[in-house]
């Protein structure tokens, strides 16, 4: 019998709960027996469902300093932090390992290695598990709370997977193995196969969705989707954590709108022959909601959110500190970006600021429409002339999000002689 046809013929044979409250009972007992067992009935409810756990992903290098401060200011938010361990890649005779730690960076972390897409294609034969076995036998020995196997396996090669997991769960003794999960591998008969007498599962639902131009946003996390993704999963019957995104990104194309790179973090190699670029962050405001809807009212089987990634001082594409904070709590935050200028008269400097708790989207154009005698673009943006007055230009280069509390110059002006008020009109 199976796990799951077990579970069905239980609830078939148990009686309900009240019903065994009532055992014993006879039809013409007094009322105040009846009475007494609806009282004592009240006592067989559940117990109080445990809130979600807030996890973090550290996929940043762990002993840089800024990471490392990171990891001690993060007990004030998350859990649990799981770290970067090692990449696994397949060079077509053999596994090359890229190693991140040589020891546990916080005593009780969890710890991840990826297998990346170069293995896709393998069999799984004894002499390639063996392989990665060696690696997750390796990780084990520094003692994470768990080891997650975030491996690119192809939808249709499940079957596969499940012999490596069991493999490498034999290897570690233990210590739980947790394979992560893709939203579309939900519906497939070997993923169940997969999770079966598992101690859970982390189900990725954010992704990046490349646009089909370069006019188009890219999207990196659809929180309809991840309910419905969370839906499904809870009829599996197996306890599950998501992993929802902190991260922004930048596609960049050529000039025919092919893209020739993907950046999601701060430090990145030149990109040549740039033509256009497209921008995408994860939105705190819908996320912060469904981690509120969530807290309130959660699919069965869903124990917790890992965030990916542990917001570092210093990473721009990323949420910082105080939103991180406040989403993990499902609290929202409405900000909008202000634009300022110095005092007159003179020449006048113009800003942006945000004096939220959310990153804010910098204007497109700022139109000034107030009489100019002269102007230039600075920071962000470029400056041209629009009538009488001018515009300032978002640059396309320039990441568009201001983080709270920041402010970024937008350049300067000077108005005609006796005016003071300048009259400018912000295009979101």
């Amino acid at each position: 019998m199976t796990a799951k046809e077990w579970r069905v013929a239980d609830r078939q044979q148990k009686p309900s709960l009240l019903s065994r409250c009532f055992v014993g009972a006879r039809r013409d007992a007094a009322p105040w027996l009846l009475v007494a067992l609806l009282l004592a009935a009240g006592g067989c409810k559940k117990a109080p469902v445990q809130p979600l756990s807030s996890e973090a992903y550290v996929w940043q290098s762990a002993d840089k300093p800024a990471v490392r401060e990171a990891m001690a200011q993060s007990k004030e938010i998350v859990s649990q932090i799981h770290v970067r361990a090692a990449e696994m890649r397949w060079n077509g005779e053999t596994f090359v390992t890229q190693w991140f730690v040589k020891l546990l960076p916080v005593e009780g972390c969890g710890l991840v290695i990826r297998i990346g897409s170069s293995a896709s294609r393998l069999e799984w034969t004894p002499g390639q598990i063996a392989e990665v076995a060696a690696v997750f036998k390796k990780v084990a020995e520094f003692s994470p709370s768990e080891i997650q196997c975030d491996f690119d396996c192809p939808q249709k090669r499940l079957a596969g997977y499940e012999i490596l997991l069991h493999g490498l769960q034999e290897a570690v003794g233990k210590i739980p193995v947790i394979p992560t999960a893709l939203p579309s591998w939900l519906d497939e008969e070997a993923f169940a196969k997969l999770i079966e007498g598992r101690a859970g599962y982390v189900l990725q639902v954010h992704s990046l969705q490349l646009p089909s131009k370069p006019d188009e946003a890219p999207v990196i996390f659809d929180s309809g989707k991840a309910r419905a993704a969370a839906f499904k999963a809870a009829k599996l019957g197996v306890p599950f954590r998501i992993a929802m995104a902190t991260y922004g990104c930048e596609v960049r194309f050529d000039k025919d709108g092919k893209v020739l790179d993907v950046v999601s973090e701060d430090f990145a190699e030149v990109t040549p022959n740039v033509q256009k670029r497209a921008f995408a962050l994860a939105d705190p405001v819908t996320s912060a909601r469904l981690v509120r809807k969530w807290e309130d009212n959660r699919p069965d089987g869903l124990t917790g959110i890992i965030w990916y990634r542990l917001p570092v001082e210093g990473d721009m594409r990323n949420w910082p500190w105080r939103t991180f904070q406040l989403v993990a709590r499902g609290e929202v935050s409405k900000s909008a970006p202000v634009v300022e200028a110095s005092p007159g008269p003179g020449a006048r400097d113009i800003s942006v600021v945000n004096h939220g708790e959310f990153p804010v989207q910098l204007p497109r154009i700022i139109s000034v429409r107030s009489a100019v005698t002269v102007a230039d673009g600075g920071g962000a943006y470029i400056v041209e002339k629009s009538g009488d007055g001018v515009k300032f230009l978002l640059r396309d280069d320039v990441w568009p999000w201001l983080d709270p509390g920041k402010k970024i110059a937008s350049g300067w002006l000077r108005l005609r002689e006796g005016d003071e008020q300048i009259d400018w009109i912000v295009t979101p």
